[in-house]
């Protein structure tokens, strides 16, 4: 699971810089701290209640962040879930871009 994290670290990092925002203006943004920020930002997310709040800060629709981590799969153990979100070829990021509010981030 810590490679999923990893990638929801990577987007977040993308989403917070594209918007010209430091760790500081995520962190008020979110009603956590910079610690917090910092911690999700390296995959070590504190709690599911920080990357909520962080979610939410960024502007991006509530779950997208099961999606990423790939919970949804995971809670009924079928990984056809995140399957049929995307071409079977494709990672699904594609999909990922269409449900981020700001889509004019290259996720790559």
């Amino acid at each position: 699971m810590s490679g999923n994290y990893d990638r929801l670290a990577a987007m977040i990092v993308k989403a917070r810089e594209a918007r010209g925002w430091s760790q500081s203006d995520l962190a008020n943004l979110a009603y956590v701290t910079e610690v917090v920020i910092a911690r999700v930002e390296a995959g070590n997310p504190p709690n599911m209640v920080a990357l909520k709040a962080v979610e939410q800060a960024l502007g991006w629709l509530p779950g997208i962040f099961d999606l990423i981590l790939g919970q949804d799969a995971d809670a009924d153990g079928d990984e056809d879930a995140l399957a049929a979100a995307g071409d079977d070829e494709d990672d699904g990021s594609a999909e990922l871009r269409e449900l981020t509010v700001d889509s004019s981030i290259d996720w790559a």
